[in-house]
C-alpha cells in the first residue's frame, strides 16, 4: 500500500512539472510572437525608410543592402 502511495505523489509531481513545462513553453511562443512582429514591423519602416534597398539600385550589391 505505502508504495502505491509514494507513485502516486510521483505521477502527481512529474504531473506538475510537465504542466509547468507547458504553461513556461506557452509563454515563450507568446514572446517570439511579438519579436518576430517587431522585427517585421521595423524591416519594412526601414526599407520604406529607404535605409534598406533593394539590389537592383545598385549594380553588384548584394540582395539588400544597409
Amino acid at each position: 500500500m505505502r508504495d502505491n502511495i509514494t507513485l502516486e505523489h510521483q505521477i502527481d509531481g512529474l504531473t506538475s512539472q510537465c504542466r509547468k513545462l507547458v504553461e513556461r513553453n506557452q509563454e515563450l511562443e507568446e514572446r517570439l510572437g511579438y519579436v518576430e512582429m517587431v522585427v517585421a514591423k521595423l524591416l519594412v519602416a526601414l526599407r520604406e525608410g529607404g535605409v534598406i534597398v533593394p539590389a537592383g539600385s545598385m549594380p553588384g550589391s548584394p540582395e539588400y543592402e544597409f
